[in-house]
């Protein structure tokens, strides 16, 4: 294994250590330490489909105060073996700074395709999403993040490195890209979660470069 269970807890704990000491000083118009959570609910309709609650907030402002909140529903289905099909709406409400306010209803098509590959397991997601912005104006947004997924031994959990690049019909370019490192666990068949240090970077939002540590939690009754 390239990576030790030792390895990366020095990782995570650098990354907290960075955020915490650059939350002690303002960060210039292009940067900011955030906290991210978000928490999802399955509820299962057959083998194959599940309802899908969403629910997301993220603290910026050098970790202040929330900076953006979501709330949606999609539906998930398994379109074969290794093929994930998930469309979904979301309500967004977002204050990145404090003269900069916006709210979007947002209309998102993803399809997973996630297969072992030796030892390792190997997820791609394609994202397209529509923004309905208020204020305009509205924009669409394609996204791909490719992950590496290896199981640890060590109560069960799975390291995983992720990178994901945004294209933005507004600027007519690829504007981000983010960097994760992190660790999996299921729990068992109704609870999972992850952990994880993220690192954006964006040529065109303000803030764009950002350092976050986030949690997922995946829930499913």
């Amino acid at each position: 294994m390239f990576f030790t269970v030792r390895g990366f807890l020095i990782l995570l704990t650098t990354g907290v250590a960075m955020v915490r000491v650059q939350a002690q000083t303002t960060p210039g118009p292009r940067g900011d330490n955030q906290v991210w959570m978000e928490t999802q609910l399955a509820i299962p309709v057959n083998d194959k489909t599940d309802v899908v609650i969403l629910g997301l907030v993220r603290f910026g402002r050098n970790v202040g105060r929330p900076v953006n909140e979501r709330i949606g529903v999609g539906i998930s289905f398994k379109a074969g073996k290794y093929l994930t099909v998930f469309p979904f709406y979301l309500h967004v409400a977002s204050q990145p700074t404090s003269t900069n306010h916006s709210t979007e209803e947002r209309i998102t098509l993803e399809a997973t395709a996630k297969f072992p590959l030796l030892s390792f397991t190997v997820s791609d997601r394609n994202r397209v999403e529509f923004h309905f912005h208020s204020p305009p104006p509205n924009f669409t947004q394609y996204r791909n993040r490719l992950q590496i997924e290896h199981p640890l031994k060590f109560r069960g959990l799975h390291l995983f490195l992720a990178d994901e690049v945004f294209y933005d019909s507004v600027g007519a370019a690829w504007i981000r890209n983010r960097a994760y490192l992190g660790v999996s666990k299921k729990v068992n068949k109704h609870f999972s979660f992850d952990v994880y240090f993220m690192r954006q970077n964006d040529s065109h939002s303000r803030p764009g470069d950002l350092s976050a540590i986030g949690t997922s939690l995946k829930l499913r009754v």
